[in-house]
């Protein structure tokens, strides 16, 4: 896939990130100045660049945390091309986020213990 001396191992891991994130996303990568590297992603015929480090990727390979850094990178591009999660963006995709996991007012209950009328 690189040039850049990224072996097997770290292709694996990368395809494995990415496959975590959705299983239909199309990706290649291409290189960067240094030791940066760029990840195409496309989903659902809608595109986009994602920008890592090779030093990263390598370390990714033991570290969890690192790993989780760079797939929750790749997951924050692909949401933002998913476009049939969230409708038009209008407010953002965080605000979006936000109001569709806020709770949702729920009707007040009577107070009545036995009539439910109001006391006279």
């Amino acid at each position: 896939m690189f040039g850049k001396g990224v072996f097997q191992e770290e292709e694996n891991l990368l395809r494995d990130i990415i496959r975590s994130v959705d299983k239909r996303i199309d990706y290649s990568a291409k290189e960067a100045e240094g030791t940066r590297f760029t990840i195409h992603v496309k989903l659902r015929n809608h595109e986009g660049d994602v920008m890592l480090d090779l030093v990263d990727l390598k370390a990714a390979k033991n570290d969890m945390i690192t790993r989780h850094q760079i797939r929750r990178k790749i997951k924050a591009r692909c949401e933002h091309l998913d476009k049939s999660r969230y409708d038009a963006d209008v407010l953002g995709l965080k605000s979006a986020k936000l109001l569709r996991l806020s709770p949702k007012i729920e009707p007040m209950a009577s107070r009545g213990f036995g009539r439910g009328g109001p006391r006279r």
